[in-house]
């Protein structure tokens, strides 16, 4: 399981997905296949904990050779990548070219969510995801606004980033599904941050009303928000 000082080649990455493969759960892979329906890649049914363990290793040695022979086959492949990416030890504008390069790959909501929280934002990029964020909330694709919203809610619900938050998740076309409880998801949290800015959000918002029913379910569902708040909310819920 120790990669850093591995000489990529076609042999080197066939070792390694053996290596995945011999941590496959055949129960675990049933579980995952249920919760992970989108996903075009063979679910092989390797826990998260032992695909960031060798992505960790990875990510200290040669990543781009990495990277130029990994496969898409399984989820497994495509999750390690995306943690090896995020473990890499450059700043995110330095590799944010080879985020950029792997976010079209995404199709599904796992991979989306662990890159996602596994990328490492320090506070000077923040003005810098903010614009990417911003970016992506408008492409077309369903992985390409969850990763934007993802992102948002990651790294960048803090002032004073919150009114453009906002802006951005009002704006963003969430009529697929994915989006949409992303933008639930992402409103829940904006309201343990700012209860105040929330309500006026959900008030005047024209999120479209089955992602707003969303997001109030999601904060009446958070275990951070009182049951007086959460009553309230409720009071929210469009006829």
């Amino acid at each position: 399981m120790e990669y850093a000082n591995t000489n990529w080649n076609k042999s080197a990455y066939k070792a390694l997905v053996a290596e995945l493969k011999s941590f496959a759960e055949p129960g675990y892979k049933a579980f995952h296949e249920r919760l992970c329906t989108t996903s075009k890649a063979e679910i092989l049914g390797v826990r998260s904990p032992y695909v960031k363990k060798i992505a960790k290793s990875i990510s200290k040695g040669d990543v781009p050779g990495f990277l130029s022979v990994c496969e898409n086959t399984f989820y497994e492949e495509i999750l390690l990548k995306a943690f090896v990416i995020a473990f890499w030890r450059r700043s995110l504008s330095e590799k944010w070219k080879t985020v950029e390069a792997f976010v079209p790959e995404i199709d599904n909501w796992a991979v989306c969510d662990g890159f996602c929280a596994a990328l490492k934002v320090k506070a000077s990029e923040q003005a810098f995801l903010l614009t990417q964020c911003e970016n992506y909330s408008r492409k077309a694709g369903e992985y390409d606004r969850r990763f934007a919203l993802v992102m948002l809610m990651d790294h960048l619900l803090t002032e004073p980033y919150l009114d453009t938050a906002f802006e951005i998740v009002a704006k963003t076309d969430c009529a697929p599904y994915y989006v949409s409880m992303a933008a639930a998801w992402c409103v829940s949290v904006l309201f343990v941050r700012d209860k105040e800015k929330t309500l006026a959000f959900l008030k005047t918002s024209a999120l479209d009303d089955l992602t707003h029913r969303r997001a109030i379910q999601k904060i009446v569902e958070s275990n951070r928000v009182t049951a007086e708040d959460k009553a309230f909310v409720r009071t929210l819920r469009r006829a």
